[in-house]
């Protein structure tokens, strides 16, 4: 397996150019946040604000954009529903990426807006949360495959528990079965299964491409924190892929900056406020310190 450092992954950052709008940073729009987890998509949208996406526009329940609203004054706010009645596409001055999933519980409800949502996006996703949910059915594998087959990549970003839901969800005659005590080959088998760089989230988080041809091929980084583990600290992840593959990253790329980053915030956080004290809160307050240390 490919190591993820610090050092081999500075050079991914995006460029800021002096003629840059916040059109041509990256348009990160979330749909996250459903009534009854409204903080996670708080901390997406402010994770995607501070990883240097130009303009990030979050659709979301009544609850979480007013909680949005208090915490982030320059969010762009806008209801579930109006995703689905405008345009989400992208050219090569103009990037974008959707992050759709984090704080979306399992409801009928919000397993019908991931899929709309996966069928209106003309552009790059990140999937987390409920939306992984949604993918492990019948009818979210065919709305994510005809995403693909459109030619847009996907990130999807499990831990464990999510991770081996994806895996039950696959025919019983698929090719090959991962081991449960390996999360690289879980890793690769749900890369390969859904057509999607696959971002296995743990102590050591582990990054699989469709086209990995074993877990020699799959990347992974060891070097975050027990302090990670807290309620809240992926979707402050898939906030940041998001944004950086809103700014015209490849897949892989915008995943393995976002994931060394990330764990940096942790490290960082765990230092100054202890790891039995850290909070998600705190991770994302030191992303900027983080941003700057993998950039050097």
């Amino acid at each position: 397996m490919s190591k993820l450092t610090k050092k081999s992954v500075a050079r991914l950052f995006p460029q800021l150019r002096q003629d840059a709008n916040k059109y041509t940073r990256g348009t990160c729009e979330l749909v996250v946040g459903d009534r009854n987890f409204p903080g996670a998509g708080v901390l997406a949208t402010m994770a995607a604000t501070r990883m240097g996406a130009g303009y990030v526009k979050t659709y979301t329940s009544d609850k979480t954009a007013i909680a949005l609203r208090i915490a982030l004054p320059s969010a762009v706010v806008a209801p579930f529903k109006q995703y689905g009645l405008e345009c989400h596409a992208q050219d090569a001055s103009h990037p974008s990426a959707t992050v759709v999933g984090c704080g979306l519980a399992g409801t009928e409800g919000n397993m019908t807006l991931v899929r709309s949502v996966i069928a209106a996006a003309a552009v790059p996703l990140v999937i987390d949360g409920g939306g992984l949910t949604a993918i492990a059915t019948e009818s979210g594998f065919a709305a994510l495959a005809e995403h693909r087959l459109n030619g847009f990549p996907a990130i999807l970003t499990p831990h464990g528990g999510e991770a081996a839901r994806l895996i039950a969800a696959l025919p019983l005659d698929c090719e090959e079965e991962a081991d449960p005590r390996n999360p690289a080959q879980q890793a690769l088998q749900i890369a390969r299964a859904y057509d999607a760089v696959c971002v296995l989230k743990g102590p050591q988080t582990y990054i699989a491409r469709p086209d990995d041809t074993s877990i020699k091929s799959v990347a992974v980084f060891d070097g975050g924190t027990p302090a990670l583990a807290k309620a809240g600290t992926g979707d402050i992840l898939a906030g940041c892929i998001g944004a950086l593959l809103a700014q015209g990253l490849e897949s892989h790329d915008a995943a393995a900056l976002g994931v060394v980053v990330h764990g940096t915030a942790g490290v960082l956080a765990a230092k100054k406020m202890g790891a039995f004290c850290t909070t998600a809160e705190d991770v994302l307050r030191f992303l900027p310190k983080a941003v700057m240390e993998v950039a050097e």
